[in-house]
Order: structure tokens, then C-alpha cells, then sequence
């Protein structure tokens, strides 16, 4: 790996931090590399580089994997030729708002000190380069469009949904959908599905892991879309990928790398359908692509695109924010604003946002991974998106992914992705004691881990009647007779030694208690598993709020109960985090 790095005289890495200060997966083998003890301090003395880190400050080690591989590269030498950037998830703006600043100094920096030669000059703002990748037409035979059908799914009139094929989406497996059931009533105001799928083998994974799921438009917004753009005329019409430049087909990969379109027939209609994000809120490099296919012959079409600069002028952040951000204004509803932009069908992969997957933790572990037959099982616990728009009315609004998980009907096949997911939850773990702070679909990972540990404890030997014990669960929820999910597996598991403790925050027979007010009432149970038995923390959830609260609780149940300083009760939090025995995923 090290050898590809030499390869090279400028090196720009853009890095996530995972988990609680974790490498992602795909960088692992490539740090492990640098860890080596046979690379000498200087190896890297001739590779200019930069970084660029991608966080959540909602995490208490934030952009860690990034500065522990920008300080490894200085110690082997490497030299830093631009000041290394930050993006922060938290910022209303996203990573986007660091990027947006660093970008300036990298070009800046570039420039200082790799100039270019004297007959060649900086590519001019606003010009346009060809992408690597583009669309072109095979032949002219029209293929038949797919057709969806009309229902209403768990009380959303849907119009007409998309169709059951399968996207073949690389190194996932064929499950069949088995139940899709709703778990809150009615007239509450959130939609939470228990989805249970069957897989033709045992599937291996622990608690943490994540299935991926890949949705699809709706056939009528994608026929909108269609018409926008004035594509009908090619909607359907049987299309090839290729690489204008075949020499950077290895640096540039196929945008559409993830899946297999030897599988099917590629239209356009399809890549809207499966491919790419039409309901996705457009970004500034968004705008900034569009500008290139703005018109300026008339006073309107110079009007829409001096509107489409100021999108993409990243001084001016509220404009952005206010037309797209806060009412969660969509490419396709963007479009009807611009309607002498046409942008050409042959660039829809390099303008579009490409259709990712969405990540949804396990909530099953132990038993609940086979079915009685042998197969493999997996339940996820999905809410689905479904918020109301006071600036927007005249459109609901949906989840991409949940939108389609909505109308997935029992018995229905659809390609899962299978990721291990950074809880990095172990066996021998189970003779340690555990605190579980999982609020509302965080508690999906948290029932895995019960019911591993408990499957863990009973194939370890334990004959103890209560094989739980020293296992705490904390649940928040709104209240008890709308989303206390599980509320009848944890009473049956109590006896056999699990505690749970469930804070509601909407309960009209109850005072507001949120999952950090339990820590603090029940502070004596926290400090005695956490410190006197050195047991272990796990926190699954939203992010942003929620984790800061639980952690603030946590410092004031080790300096009432502890009688720390503050300073130390931090310090013992950042010894955990190190040790593995505090561990943070959210969402």
C-alpha cells in the first residue's frame, strides 16, 4: 500500500472518523500500512500532501482518525503543502461548510507551490469540463417502461408505487420481506415498522451491524422529472455508459460502480427510478454544475441564472439555506423554478446525485438471527420520514428510502447490503456488566445485544437463573402506550435478570424525563457497574443533543457518587472511550 502512496507526488486524503474514533473499513488496510514498524521516520519524504477530515463533534473523539493519519504521514516524513481541513456533520450546513473554506486554501496552496509552466494557465472559473463519464444512445428500438401499481400502504395514499425488481446491487443477498408490520397505532403521529426478512443462508453478524436497503423512486415523479427536462423523447430508449477518457477510468471509477448494469437494460427512466436521487436537497455543487447549462439570451434566462450563481456563491450561505435547506425543497421541485435550464440527458450521471444506500441498524441478535427452519433471519426497526412542511404545503413530504419501505409488501424479494457496523461487541464481553442508553430506534442495536448476550451467557456454560444480570437497559420514548417498543420482551426478560429502565418524555401521567434524567436518578446502579464493576457503556441514537446529555450526565454521576472534580470525571469518561468501554454510534 505504501508503495501505491510513493507512486505519487501529491497525495490529498479525505477521511472519516467512525464509530468512537475509528478508521472506516475501507481505510483500515491502508492504516494498518502505515502503523508498520518497518517504515522508517523519512519513508514518505518526497509525498506532498494534504487531508481533509469528516466528523460529528456530537461524538466526544471528533475527526480523531483524521488527525491521527495526518500526524502518522508528518512523522514518516510526508510534507504538508496546505493547512489540513475539518468538516463538521453538526453545522447546519454539514461537511460542506468546512470544505467550502478549505477548498480555497488548497487551490491557493496548489498553485504556491506546484505553479505551473509558463505556457499554461489556470482553467478560468465557470468553465466547463467534460466529465469522465457519459450517456449515449445504442440503438433506437424504444424498451418498454415498467409499470408500477396503485395502492394505499399503512394509511399513505401513494399514488402508484414502484415495481418489485431487484436492483442489482453488488456483494448484497436476495432476502424475502416476511412481515412489514406497523408497531404505533394509528393516530399516533409516527410510522415505525418492524420489517422481518428472511435470507436462504444463516447470516453472520453481531450487534451494531447495519443492513443497507436501496430504494426507489415513484414512477410519477420520475415521469415529472421526465418532463422537466423535455426527456421524453429518450426516456426509454436503450443506453450505454462509457468513459471519455480512458486513461482516467482508474482514478475516475464508473459512477454507477456499485451495481450491475450488464444485469438489465439502461434507460433513462430506469437510472431515474433506481439510480439517482431526484428527491434529494440539491447541495451548492449542485447549482454550481447547473450554471454551465444556464442560458443568458433573453432578460428571464439571464435572470434564472444569475439566481443559480447566487445558489452556488458560497458567501452567500442563507440564500441557499432558505430556498432549499429549511423547507427541504427537492431537485425536482428546484427544477420547475429554472425552466429554461435544460440539462442534456447525456450528463444526468455527472449532474445528479447518485441514489445511495441507507443504513439501518439490526435490531435482532441471539436466537432472532435463525428461523426455525435453518434460515437466516433480520429485523430492522424503521421510522419512517414523514414530516410535515409548514413553508411547502402543496407537497408531503417522505423519506426517500422509508417512502419505499412503506409500500415493500410481505412476501416481496429485494437486495439487503450486510455491514458489520463499530459496536465491535465480542463474546467474552459477557462476563462484564453493560449499560444500555438506546432511545427510540436506538434501541434497535440494544435488543441485539441482549439477545446475543444472553445466547453468549447460555452457550458459556452459566446456569445461573438470571444469565442478564448485570445488563441495563435505558429507554426513551414519547410514551408508554404509543412507542415503548419491545415493552413485552423486556417484562420476559427481567426474569432472567435484565434491568430496564424506560423514560418518557410525552406521558400525560408522568413528568417529562428524558434517558439522561435516568442516568442521574438512577446514578448509584450507573456508578457501581461502571466504576466499582468496570462495566461497559453503549449508546445508540440520534445524534447532536442526546449523547451530549447523557454524557453531562454521566461527569455528575461520577462527581456525586465518585467525588471527582469535574476534570476528572472527564478524564475517567476519555479512559473508558480508549479502553473500549465506552462506545457511541448515532445517526
Amino acid at each position: 500500500m505504501q508503495l501505491d502512496l510513493l507512486k505519487h507526488t501529491i497525495v490529498v486524503v479525505a477521511l472519516s472518523t467512525t464509530g468512537q474514533g475509528e478508521f472506516p473499513q475501507n481505510a483500515r488496510s491502508f492504516w494498518r500500512v502505515l502503523l508498520s514498524r518497518r517504515l522508517r521516520s523519512g519513508v514518505l519524504k518526497r509525498v506532498n500532501f494534504t487531508t481533509f477530515g469528516l466528523g460529528d463533534s456530537s461524538y466526544p473523539r471528533y475527526n480523531v482518525a483524521h488527525r491521527m493519519l495526518h500526524g502518522r504521514m508528518l512523522q514518516l516524513g510526508a510534507q504538508l503543502f496546505c493547512t489540513r481541513g475539518e468538516g463538521n456533520e453538526q453545522h447546519p450546513e454539514g461537511h460542506s461548510a468546512g470544505f467550502r473554506d478549505w477548498i480555497v486554501d488548497l487551490k491557493d496552496s496548489l498553485l504556491q507551490h506546484f505553479p505551473l509552466p509558463d505556457r499554461l494557465e489556470v482553467i478560468a472559473e465557470g468553465t466547463f469540463i467534460e466529465p469522465k463519464w457519459k450517456l449515449e444512445q445504442t440503438q433506437h428500438e424504444q424498451v418498454a417502461s415498467a409499470n408500477g401499481s396503485t395502492n394505499i400502504h399503512g394509511g399513505l395514499d401513494l399514488g402508484v408505487v414502484p415495481d418489485g425488481s431487484l436492483i442489482p446491487v453488488k456483494d448484497s443477498i436476495t432476502a424475502t420481506l416476511v412481515g412489514n408490520p406497523r408497531l404505533t397505532p394509528e393516530d399516533h403521529f409516527q410510522d415505525v415498522r418492524l420489517m422481518d426478512f428472511e435470507f436462504p443462508q444463516p447470516q453472520t453478524y453481531g450487534p451494531g451491524a447495519v443492513a443497507v436497503i436501496y430504494p426507489k423512486n415513484f414512477p410519477q415523479d420520475v415521469q415529472q422529472f421526465i418532463e422537466i427536462m423535455h426527456w421524453e423523447h429518450v426516456a426509454d430508449m436503450p443506453l450505454k455508459l462509457v468513459c471519455t477518457d480512458l486513461g482516467a477510468s482508474r482514478m475516475s471509477p464508473s459512477p454507477l460502480r456499485h451495481v450491475d448494469i450488464s444485469l438489465s437494460t439502461l434507460t433513462l427512466r430506469l437510472l431515474l427510478t433506481n439510480y439517482l436521487d431526484i428527491l434529494s436537497i440539491p447541495r451548492r455543487s449542485f447549482f454550481a454544475t447547473l450554471a454551465y447549462f444556464a442560458k443568458e439570451g433573453n432578460e428571464d434566462e439571464q435572470y434564472q441564472k444569475e439566481r443559480i450563481l447566487e445558489l452556488a456563491n458560497p458567501e452567500l450561505i442563507d440564500e441557499l439555506w432558505d430556498y432549499t435547506t429549511r423547507p427541504r425543497r427537492t431537485i425536482l421541485e428546484v427544477m420547475p423554478d429554472f425552466p429554461t435550464v435544460d440539462i442534456p440527458w447525456t450528463y444526468a450521471l455527472s449532474v445528479l446525485p447518485i441514489m445511495r444506500g441507507r443504513q439501518f441498524s439490526i435490531a435482532s441478535g441471539g436466537a432472532l438471527k435463525h428461523l426455525s427452519s435453518g434460515n437466516g433471519h433480520v429485523q430492522l426497526l424503521v421510522a419512517i420520514a414523514n414530516p410535515p412542511n409548514h413553508i411547502i404545503k402543496y407537497r408531503k413530504r417522505f423519506g426517500v428510502c422509508t417512502r419505499y419501505i412503506v409500500t415493500l409488501q410481505a412476501g416481496q424479494k429485494i437486495n439487503i447490503g450486510m455491514q458489520q457496523g463499530y459496536l465491535n461487541v465480542k463474546p467474552d464481553e459477557v462476563e462484564s456488566p453493560v449499560v444500555l442508553i438506546g432511545p427510540g430506534t436506538g434501541v434497535a442495536p440494544m435488543r441485539s445485544m441482549i439477545y446475543e448476550r444472553l445466547r453468549w451467557s447460555e452457550e458459556g456454560g452459566n446456569a445461573s437463573s438470571k444469565p442478564l444480570d448485570g445488563t441495563v437497559l435505558i429507554y426513551g420514548c414519547r410514551n408508554r402506550g404509543a412507542d415503548y417498543f419491545f415493552n413485552d420482551e423486556w417484562s420476559q426478560l427481567e426474569s432472567k435478570g435484565l434491568q430496564v429502565f424506560a423514560a418518557f418524555s410525552r406521558d400525560k401521567d408522568q413528568p417529562r424525563e428524558y434517558v439522561q434524567d435516568v442516568v442521574r436518578r438512577q446514578s448509584a446502579l450507573i456508578h457501581e457497574l461502571l466504576v466499582n464493576r468496570m462495566g461497559k457503556l453503549y449508546i445508540c441514537g440520534s445524534s447532536g443533543n442526546m449523547p451530549k446529555g447523557v454524557r453531562q450526565a454521566l461527569v455528575e454521576v461520577l462527581q456525586e457518587r465518585g467525588r471527582r472534580n469535574e476534570a476528572d470525571a472527564e478524564a475517567y469518561l476519555d479512559d473508558m472511550e480508549k479502553s473500549g468501554r465506552y462506545k457511541q454510534e448515532t445517526w
